[in-house]
């Protein structure tokens, strides 16, 4: 499996806090099956500028490398983007491109928790046409959720952007019908644990895994890793 959404780089942002909670992450992850994970730390524009993000990204990211050379327990690959809050003037940003995922098909884009205006929409798919990738949108389920519209799916899906939802979307009981049905009929893009720790959000895709079985969606649950496979890497394999 590929984890799309995760914060487990130590004490970059509100996820791992330390290496060992960061390769305890990492390995559960992968006991859980992951095979590559995608980390995604929080970027805010008026905090940082994109250039002093990425220097400290890698350097977090070498030590962690550095750090699991040095164990035993198997790991998945890390993939390096960040998770970019929405902000206006996104778009025309002063290297952002430096924000995009992998091989630099795809950002990740998080709105603001408040209503979506067609105006910021536009803007995220403009930002995606300036840098030739896919504008992927973070976590729709708990917008969705959150600000009680089960439009904004389709809204993202008009402009041919992305949908990434959270592994949760899929094992919360009163949103699992829904996630299924728009997992059958291709809504759902890409997956992710959004993981932030190993207690109150832990990594959990192996057992949305699991659920696919009882639902009889391995397939369509596939076509997930197969979409990220093709951002993520050259050709579209592992």
């Amino acid at each position: 499996m590929i984890d799309y959404h995760s914060h487990i780089l130590p004490q970059m942002d509100d996820g791992s806090q330390s290496m060992e909670e960061s390769l305890e992450m990492l390995h559960q992850s992968f006991c859980q099956g992951v095979d590559v994970m995608v980390s995604t730390c929080h970027f805010y524009a008026d905090e940082e500028d994109p250039k002093h993000f990425v220097d400290r990204r890698n350097q977090a990211f070498f030590r962690l490398r550095d750090a699991m050379a040095t164990r035993a327990e198997a790991y998945p690959v890390i993939v390096l983007g960040a998770e970019v809050l929405y902000f206006p003037g996104i778009a025309e940003a002063e290297d952002i491109g430096m924000l995009t995922v992998g091989c630099r098909s795809s950002i990740l884009v998080e709105p603001p928790m408040m209503p979506w205006s067609d105006s910021m929409l536009d803007e995220i798919a403009q930002l995606g046409e300036n840098l030739g990738c896919r504008p992927v949108i973070a976590h729709v389920n708990r917008f969705m959720e959150h600000l009680h519209d089960e439009t904004l799916i389709d809204r993202v899906l008009e402009r041919e952007m992305l949908v990434q939802v959270n592994a949760n979307y899929f094992l919360k009981p009163k949103t699992v019908k829904a996630a299924i049905r728009n997992l059958k009929n291709g809504k759902i893009h890409l997956i992710g644990s959004d993981c932030h720790d190993l207690i109150s959000r832990p990594p959990n895709l192996g057992p949305v895994r699991r659920l696919m079985r009882v639902y009889r969606t391995e397939t369509e649950f596939s076509i997930l890793e197969q979409n990220a496979a093709g951002l993520l890497f050259p050709g579209g394999t592992l």
